[in-house]
């Protein structure tokens, strides 16, 4: 009988996404799995996998997306068969809308690697459902803190997702504390920097700024950490003075930074996976990119699944996500989106941004669910860093006025600020006065995001 439930709801779901789609209301990345969940929680159970195919569950604060655009596109690279939830849907629905798009009508799923971005709550049910081969966590930051709580609270939603899990390998930052300290008894492979000419602090207008960071204190005597380095906020090499904690042995570690005309150099060492000094580079700008470039080859590389060329191949051939430093064109102009929503990306994104030739900025800020209902992160974020910018920028968002407060409190003249909180009319007045040798840089948190996508606003011509 509950086979039977099954496929009828799995092919309701296929036709809700079909239907959705056709009439343009969006991607159907969720609602057909809200559907189907309502009828059977244990849905995922039902399916059928390949022999030997094996499952990813990518999860963590920020780069979820990106690590699983370069896993998936590595994979493909190397000859397999993959599926990912591309569309960034991360929720247990999302998931399950995902698994009725790709499987046949009979709930199998033919291909060899099957890679999920999940949610950090998700993360227990998920493993609840599906026994993955690899789970890696990216990092810890503070986001939608009124869903989550504060960090120790993610990181034990995250430690309780692992410990569901037998015979999985678990992938972590070795440079995040509340990362590196999780306990399980599953296999660990750590990943993480040792980049001389990197700091988290920059000099604006004579003064330091420091990069948001979380408060971080030793997991095992509540001392206050030493920091040798640090890279991106509290992500580095440190140890407490009190107890033997310290950072772990890193299994790959990134070395020997370079960045220019878009493109980040490193190098990987990995004694433990015979890899002796190799070079890669990828089409992207940022430190927290190299983070999310590393984890993908430690994934796969754990796996065995790809070469050092292979993965260098993936890494070229790699095309930019939804939202995160995707390039399109508007009437023949150039745009760039970085989704924003936490302190610590925002930071990183205007750190990227902030000097480059040419730019002007729309920043969009919305407060709902998906957003998170409380924006007071937004006075934790380095806006600070375009108080040299001499161009107009545009805020939109239902809580536009809120941004444009902060960024007055930056010291940006308000005078500069073009207030609407309409992101279509905002982005066509922003389009409008863009001149032939500038390029527009359009920060929107999640659901404005949406909104553009759902009207055409971001679809432009992809480049």
């Amino acid at each position: 009988m509950k086979k039977l439930i099954f496929i009828l709801f799995l092919y309701l779901a296929k036709f809700i996404s079909l239907l959705i789609r056709l009439c343009g209301f969006g991607q159907a990345s969720n609602f057909p799995g809200k559907i189907v969940f309502l009828v059977q929680k244990d849905f995922l159970r039902h399916f059928k996998l390949k022999a030997n195919s094996k499952i990813i569950l990518i999860s963590g604060t920020n780069g979820k997306s990106t690590t699983c655009g370069f896993v998936a596109n590595i994979l493909k690279t190397s000859g397999y068969k993959v599926f990912y939830n591309k569309s960034g849907a991360n929720l247990l629905t999302g998931i399950i809308t995902a698994f009725c798009h790709y499987s046949n009508l009979l709930g199998r799923l033919n291909y060899d690697y099957i890679i999920l971005e999940t949610d950090e709550a998700t993360l227990p049910l998920i493993t609840q459902e599906i026994n993955p081969n690899v789970i890696a966590i990216t990092n810890l930051f503070r986001d939608q803190l009124d869903r989550f709580g504060e960090l120790d609270t993610t990181a034990k939603l995250i430690e309780k997702g692992i410990n569901n899990t037998k015979d999985t390998t678990i992938i972590l930052n070795a440079d995040d504390v509340r990362v590196s300290s999780i306990k399980t008894k599953n296999k660990k492979v750590y990943y993480g920097l040792n980049f001389e000419n990197i700091s988290n602090q920059l000099m604006t207008n004579n003064k330091w700024l420091p990069d948001p960071e979380e408060v971080t204190l030793c997991p095992d005597c509540n001392s206050s950490l030493i920091f040798t380095k640090k890279f991106l906020a509290h992500l580095g090499d440190y140890k407490c003075p009190k107890c033997n904690f310290k950072r772990p042995l890193i299994d790959f570690i990134g070395q020997d930074f370079k960045s220019d005309n878009w493109t980040s150099k490193f190098d990987v060492l990995s004694s433990a996976f015979k890899i002796h000094k190799q070079n890669f580079f990828i089409k992207l700008i940022g430190i927290y990119n190299v983070y999310n470039a590393i984890c993908a080859i430690a994934i796969v590389k754990s796996l065995n699944a790809a070469s050092a060329l292979q993965i260098q191949k993936g890494f070229e051939s790699y095309s930019t996500i939804f939202g995160r430093a995707e390039k399109i064109k508007v009437k023949n102009k150039t745009c760039w989106i970085y989704l924003i929503k936490n302190p610590t990306g925002t930071t990183e994104v205007l750190k990227t941004l902030k000097d480059l030739p040419n730019a002007r900025f729309l920043i969009a800020l919305n407060d709902k669910l998906a957003d998170g209902r409380d924006v007071s992160w937004i006075w934790d974020a380095r806006f600070d860093l375009l108080q040299n910018h001499e161009k107009d920028i545009y805020v939109s968002g239902k809580r536009a006025y809120d941004m444009a407060l902060r960024l007055n409190y930056a010291d940006i003249d308000q005078k500069q600020l073009k207030i609407n909180e309409n992101i279509v009319k905002a982005t066509k007045q922003a389009i409008m006065d863009l001149k032939p040798e500038e390029t527009l840089y359009i920060l929107p948190t999640y659901t404005v995001l949406l909104e553009m996508q759902r009207k055409g606003i971001s679809k432009g011509v992809k480049q």
